[in-house]
């Protein structure tokens, strides 16, 4: 019988017991998954000299199960539904990672864009939202008479 010494650690058990409880407080707290069935699409956002653009990361979702709406406030409001596969509902799951439910974004624009020119392209899972920029007035030189 072979006998391994192990250095004695008083706090082990603490160390341990801790160990378990931040893994069980990660998975309670990921971001997105909430426990009322919703999740958070992730976005990108960027502006070229045109326009603001955001793209939206759908994947799974319909293009009918999107609702976009702006209001004249500025704010720019992605909502809709991820469906779960109506083959899989009533089955047995031994793990699950994906994330269904409702998502609802708002965005404030900025006060330069345009509400009226928004262009939305929903394709591969990616929503494709661009905003106009307003023109802006050029100044024309104006000369003033000193007096």
């Amino acid at each position: 019988m072979v006998m391994r010494l192990r250095k004695f650690n008083p706090f082990w058990e603490m160390e341990n017991m801790l160990r378990n409880l931040s893994n069980m407080m990660d998975f309670a707290f990921e971001p997105e998954l909430k426990q009322n069935n919703e999740f958070t699409p992730r976005v990108d956002i960027w502006e070229d000299d045109f326009n603001y653009n955001i793209e939206f990361e759908l994947p799974g979702v319909k293009k009918e199960d999107v609702k976009l709406t702006v209001n004249d406030d500025k704010v720019l409001v992605v909502s809709g539904e991820k469906k779960i596969d109506p083959t899989l509902e009533n089955k047995t799951c031994c793990r699950s990672e994906r994330t269904y439910g409702h998502f609802h974004r708002a965005f404030q624009l900025p006060e330069d864009a345009n509400v009226n020119k928004v262009k939305a392209k929903f394709e591969n899972g990616i929503l494709s939202v661009s905003v106009a920029k307003s023109e802006v007035q050029q100044m024309k030189e104006k000369s003033i008479e000193v007096l």
